[in-house]
């Protein structure tokens, strides 16, 4: 049995939780979230370091 498919809004959703929280990888940033590599991500505002991705499902 496959596993049901999340909406786009379900993985956003991942972004949103993120988003705010300090960057594991430096002291002094933050995540927010944007582009990286044309998909959307939770990015460090310091850094530039992606903590997630969220890829578009080809069409």
């Amino acid at each position: 049995m496959s596993k049901p498919q999340s909406t786009a809004g379900q993985r956003r959703n991942v972004l949103a939780i993120l988003e705010g929280r300090p960057c594991p990888v430096c002291e002094d940033g933050e995540l927010e979230r944007e582009e990286y590599k044309d998909n959307a991500a939770a990015v460090c505002d310091d850094c530039g370091t992606p903590q997630a991705q969220v890829w578009q499902p080809s069409e």
